[in-house]
């Protein structure tokens, strides 16, 4: 149990319960002087709602620079064992990523999605260079290390064991790939990640669910038993379009729910009721699945990610089969 009330993320993960998580975004800039950070605001409403089990909050996503993950975190302190943070590897080189994996252990946040990150796409006077040192296998080696007593060289010869961290370490992995030479490729890789101590999984963006499905069929055939965590972005037009463009890597909206969405967006409320219930059918497929949990992300408002909950939590038991 955290400091505060209900379970830690991984006690959530590995519960019986299916639980619900948001994503935040952090900024570009500073919060304005001596006033409440509404960033702030929404992650202290988010964990102070009973719905809501964890939030995970990005690192630098789309490849812009913004405030890392635990300047925010660090604000909530009570809540640790219900934040994960993410970890990119595009910014930083291996030493970089260690240094900051300690310092999430050291301010007591465990829960970490060890991720590649996005190529860079702004910086201060022109688009920044990548580093990709390590890729998220790397990354994963390197947690797993870390907690099982990471060994150096010794200043006086030889080797010594540093203190032991507890990540509970996340990874990604896509199954929207259009052709088998890229798609399998996705699965050996997150076997790999698995092997290497990732302990939870996250697919990345897409709409198909029966490819969501089917990451859940190939763990069971590889037996596999880490928790998959539902990944669900509220769609609008924009959003839609972007995804749909293929200029965001991981993010995967076909031609023919791009054409949904912007027929529904041409009427009175601009598409807002067909996406949220898109996202709500979502949420109850990935329930109906026996996935761990869902997480949700691409909103703004706290009273949204309830609003969302509360219409997946109001489907009947097998309605998801319809959904999928």
């Amino acid at each position: 149990m955290t400091a505060s009330t209900g379970p830690t993320f991984r006690g959530l993960l590995t519960g019986d319960r299916f639980a619900y998580g948001a994503e935040l975004v952090t900024t570009r800039g500073l919060p304005p002087a001596e006033t409440p950070s509404p960033l702030l605001e929404m992650a202290a409403s988010l964990l102070a709602d009973p719905r809501i089990g964890w939030i995970s909050i990005t690192d630098n996503p789309g490849g812009v620079p913004m405030l890392p993950p635990d300047w925010l975190a660090g604000r909530l302190p009570e809540h640790r064992g219900r934040i994960v943070l993410h970890l990119t590897c595009k910014d930083m080189n291996r030493n970089g990523l260690e240094a900051a994996a300690w310092r999430y252990a050291a301010e007591g946040f465990d829960n970490v999605l060890a991720i590649t990150g996005d190529y860079p796409t702004a910086g201060f006077g022109g688009i920044a260079d990548p580093v990709f040192d390590l890729d998220s296998l790397g990354l994963i080696s390197l947690l797993r290390s870390m907690n099982e007593g990471l060994r150096i060289q010794s200043r006086r010869g030889g080797t010594e064991s540093l203190a032991r961290t507890n990540f509970f370490i996340g990874c990604v992995v896509s199954p929207f790939k259009r052709h088998e030479r890229e798609l399998m490729p996705q699965y050996f890789k997150l076997l790999r990640k698995l092997r290497c101590g990732a302990q939870w999984v996250i697919p990345q963006l897409g709409y198909d669910m029966r490819k969501f499905h089917e990451i859940k069929l190939f763990m069971e055939a590889r037996g596999t038993a880490a928790p998959l965590v539902g990944n669900v972005y509220l769609l609008s037009r924009p959003v839609a379009k972007l995804f749909n463009s293929g200029k965001l890597a991981g993010c995967v909206v076909s031609d023919e729910l791009l054409a949904q969405v912007e027929k529904y967006a041409a009427g009175a409320d601009k598409g807002r009721t067909f996406c949220r219930e898109l996202a709500a059918k979502q949420l109850a497929v990935f329930k109906g699945l026996g996935f761990a949990a869902g997480y949700l992300g691409g909103i703004s408002k706290a009273e949204t990610f309830g609003e969302i909950i509360d219409q997946a939590e109001s489907y009947g038991p097998d309605d998801w089969r319809e959904f999928i």
